[in-house]
């Protein structure tokens, strides 16, 4: 049957080859510019020191192509290139982004950290310039993303670091209050001679708690005497002292003298009689300076009483400052012990400040372009020999199905078979090739 339908299969076929020529040269060309793009996927956090799973990488490049995607970006795209106001461009955004991302081809290879991006455009330096710019706004956005937890932690150091600023300065101003208000420079030292000053005075209070025990056992030995008759001159402990010593000396040698005189002289001698009178008058002043001797004695106890009454009002004086003291120093060390201790925090803050400072502001970018977008020397589209194959094959098709459809529609006789089925005629011979 084909056999008698090829000219109708090769009009066909040449017809569409023709309609695919001409609608080839209408059709405006159009340009694609490339680029390659390896995207490394970091497995740690340098903000945080987390690690991430390998297994992420495929969701990380897909994550990278909904970036690239991103209206964000595309606005960048579009404002930098301005193409809102070219002539002809859609003046509704969302439009506009529509039609980018319909031209905009993106592929993933499996295994692989390498993405191919593709622009098309009428214009081969119009799709380079876009690609450009995308590769860039997409740089630019990922490296915002990448350094913004960064900068968010930096913010909030700030915020946290100006709080124990203001705690160390509100301490240390509390401090110097107190210390200015207790007239306090150097606790231990003052504390030190608060505690030498005391120790001096409970050991001036020992001597002297020893001298009058001393004096009252003394004076106990002086009184039993007293109560035992003895006269005051004649106490050892008075007897003992120079003046009494003297006068008592004076007094022996008068009774000698008297004693001597005795013997010569009579009771009424002029000479014994001034001698008895001077005798009296040595007596009464030995009496006189025991007397005075003795109240000396008694105002020694008074005056080691006296002193110790004082020292004992001293020490508690001392005691008291001490304690007051003691009191001051705990409440200098307890600001100062929150004082070292904020300091600690604020020098922890500040060290790790430094660190989160560093990776906000250096941009370590984990993007690199092993092949920039170039204006393509010729066009992508269209195919004219791919089309043309294309349409020789559409026509074949096209025109078997055409002669199939005329076989069936039209019947013309063939064959005998024809002949028998179609007209319904008894075939009697065969002469040659034609049927009778």
């Amino acid at each position: 049957m084909l056999r008698y339908r090829v000219r109708t299969v090769l009009a066909v076929t040449l017809a569409t080859m023709i309609v695919t020529g001409i609608a080839v040269m209408l059709i405006p060309k159009s340009y694609t510019s490339s680029a390659e793009l390896f995207i490394e996927f970091r497995v740690n956090d340098p903000i945080s020191g987390r690690q991430f799973p390998a297994i992420l990488d495929e969701t990380y490049l897909q994550t990278q192509v909904d970036i690239i995607h991103s209206n964000e970006v595309l606005d960048r795209v579009i404002d930098t290139l301005r193409l809102s106001e070219a002539p002809g461009a859609e003046k509704n955004r969302q439009l506009l982004r529509e039609r980018l991302l319909k031209n905009l081809d993106i592929q993933l290879r499996r295994t692989s950290r390498i993405v191919e991006i593709q622009y098309s455009d009428r214009s081969a330096e119009a799709a380079r310039a876009f690609l450009d710019t995308l590769i860039k706004a997409y740089s630019d956005i990922n490296a915002e993303i990448s350094v913004a937890p960064a900068r968010a932690r930096t913010e909030q150091y700030n915020a946290q670091l100006q709080l124990l600023r203001n705690e160390i300065d509100g301490i240390q101003q509390k401090l110097t209050e107190y210390q200015q208000k207790a007239q306090i420079v150097d606790t231990d030292e003052r504390l030190d001679n608060r505690s030498r000053q005391l120790g001096e005075i409970s050991s001036r209070q020992l001597t002297l708690r020893s001298q009058r025990q001393e004096y009252e056992a003394r004076m106990r030995a002086l009184d039993a005497m007293m109560r035992s008759g003895n006269d005051v001159p004649d106490v050892p402990e008075i007897a003992q002292l120079p003046r009494v010593a003297e006068l008592k000396l004076r007094l022996s040698d008068l009774e000698r003298r008297i004693s001597d005189l005795s013997t010569t002289y009579g009771k009424m001698h002029p000479r014994l009689q001034a001698l008895q009178d001077e005798r009296i008058v040595l007596v009464e002043r030995l009496r006189r300076e025991a007397k005075a001797a003795l109240e000396g004695m008694r105002l020694e106890g008074n005056r080691l009483a006296d002193q110790e009454r004082a020292l004992g009002r001293n020490f508690d004086e001392q005691q008291r400052s001490l304690l007051e003291s003691k009191r001051h120093r705990d409440v200098i060390s307890s600001y100062q012990r929150q004082l070292e201790s904020t300091q600690r925090v604020y020098n922890t803050a500040v060290a790790k400040y430094d660190e989160i400072l560093m990776s906000g502001t250096v941009n370590a970018t984990n993007l690199s372009v092993l092949r920039k977008p170039e204006a393509p020397l010729r066009h992508s589209k269209p195919q004219i020999t791919k089309s043309l194959i294309m349409s020789v094959l559409v026509g074949l098709a096209l025109g078997l199905g055409l002669s199939f459809v005329l076989e069936v529609t039209v019947r013309r006789l063939r064959c005998r078979e024809d002949m028998e089925r179609g007209l319904g005629l008894r075939i009697f011979g065969q002469i040659g090739q034609s049927t009778v």
